[in-house]
C-alpha cells in the first residue's frame, strides 16, 4: 500500500478570452522607438488579456473551481487557501480574500497571500507541503493569478511579453502514487539587486502644494533599471539552471530524467536554460499565453495536465524573481 504524502491531487487554470497578438496597436510606440533591453524579450505569438469589466477574480475563481473539481473536492473541504492575486485591487488585503468569499470557503479557512514574485506558486507549495507533513492541515488550495497586462507601461520593453492568467492546485494528504509529491527544493538569492526591478508609480513634485499634497503619482507599473537589465543578463541567464543542476546532482539524476516547467519571461532565458539543463521534456506556453508573471508555472502545469501528458516521473518547477532570486522544486511520482 502506498504511503500517505502531500501530493498534487488537482490542477486547474483559466485565461481570459481576449487575445492580443504581436501587431496589436498597443505595441506601436515600442515598434517605433528603440529601448534598452528590447532584444531581451522574445518568443511570443499571443497573450491572453483581461477585457473591460474583467479582473483577477474573473480568472482566479474558475481556476480554483477547476482544481477542486479535478481533485474531486468540494469547497467546504478546504483547510487552507494560499497564493496571491498580483496585482491586487488593493495594496491589502489581497484579492485572495475575495476568492475565499466567492468559493464559499469555511470561516475557519485561513487566507495567506504569498508575496514573492514570481515564485509565489513554488513558495505556496512548499509551505502547504510542510503544514501537511506536520499534521497541521490535511489539504490546501493554492491559487495564483496575474493581471500584469495592467502592471506594465507600453513604453517599456518588458510590456511586449505581458499576458494574464490564473492557475490553481490542490495539495492534499494522499496515497495516490500517480500524483506529484515534493522531493526537494533549492534556492539562490542575490539581494544586492534589490531595487533594480520593481513595481511602483513615478512621482512628480507640485508647486505650490495642494494642502498637504506635495507629489502626484502615476499608476504603478513594472520598472527595470540599467542594473536590472544587467541582472537579467547575468543572474537571470546563469543562476536558474545552477539550482536545477544542484538538485539533479543531489538526487543522482540527469537533465534527461526530468520534465521542466519554468518561468517564461523570454525565450532568450529559456533557450539558454534548456541548453544547460538539457531536460527530457521542456513544457511551456510562452507562444500562446506570453509571460503571465506569477502565473506562468501554475497555468503551464495545469495546461500540461489537461493538454500534454508529462512524459517523465520527475518534474522540475523553476522560478525566478526580481529581487533577484531563483527557486527550483523537484517533484516525483510512481515511487
Amino acid at each position: 500500500m502506498s504511503e500517505n504524502l502531500p501530493r498534487i491531487t488537482g490542477l486547474g487554470y483559466a485565461v481570459p478570452a481576449k487575445i492580443r497578438i504581436n501587431d496589436d496597436p498597443v505595441f506601436d510606440w515600442l515598434k517605433h522607438n528603440s529601448t534598452d533591453g528590447e532584444k531581451l524579450f522574445q518568443g511570443y505569438e499571443q497573450r491572453r488579456v483581461l477585457d473591460t469589466g474583467e479582473d483577477l477574480i474573473s480568472i482566479m475563481l474558475p481556476a480554483a473551481k477547476n482544481a477542486l473539481e479535478n481533485a474531486k473536492m468540494t469547497s467546504d473541504q478546504v483547510d487552507l487557501l494560499i497564493g496571491t492575486g498580483s496585482v491586487s485591487q488593493y495594496r491589502n488585503p489581497n484579492v485572495l480574500s475575495l476568492l475565499h468569499q466567492e468559493l464559499g470557503l469555511q470561516k475557519s479557512v485561513w487566507v495567506i497571500p504569498v508575496d514573492c514574485e514570481f515564485s509565489n506558486y513554488n513558495a505556496s507549495l512548499l509551505m502547504a507541503d510542510g503544514l501537511i507533513r506536520a499534521g497541521r492541515i490535511s489539504n490546501a488550495l493554492i491559487c495564483i493569478g496575474g493581471n500584469w497586462t495592467r502592471n506594465v507601461s507600453y513604453q517599456t520593453p518588458q510590456a511586449v511579453s505581458a499576458g494574464d492568467g490564473a492557475g490553481a492546485a490542490v495539495l492534499a494528504d494522499s496515497s495516490d502514487r500517480q500524483k506529484w509529491t515534493l522531493l526537494d527544493q533549492c534556492t539562490l538569492t542575490d539581494s544586492h539587486y534589490y531595487g533594480s526591478m520593481y513595481s511602483s508609480g513615478n512621482s512628480f513634485g507640485i508647486s505650490p502644494p495642494i494642502g498637504n499634497i506635495q507629489k502626484l503619482w502615476t499608476d504603478s507599473f513594472f520598472q527595470i533599471t540599467d542594473e536590472g537589465i544587467a541582472g537579467f543578463k547575468d543572474f537571470g541567464v546563469n543562476s536558474p539552471p545552477q539550482v536545477v543542476l544542484q538538485l539533479l546532482q543531489r538526487h543522482s539524476l540527469k537533465g534527461s530524467d526530468i520534465a521542466l516547467i519554468s518561468h517564461q519571461a523570454s525565450t532568450v532565458l529559456m533557450d539558454h536554460w534548456s541548453e544547460v539543463i538539457q531536460p527530457g521534456q521542456y513544457i511551456n506556453t510562452i507562444k500562446p499565453f506570453g509571460n503571465m508573471a506569477p502565473a506562468n508555472i501554475p497555468v503551464t502545469l495545469a495546461w500540461a495536465d489537461e493538454s500534454e501528458s508529462v512524459s517523465k516521473d520527475f518534474l522540475m518547477l523553476l522560478a525566478i524573481g526580481p529581487d533577484m532570486h531563483t527557486n527550483a522544486m523537484l517533484f516525483e511520482r510512481n515511487k
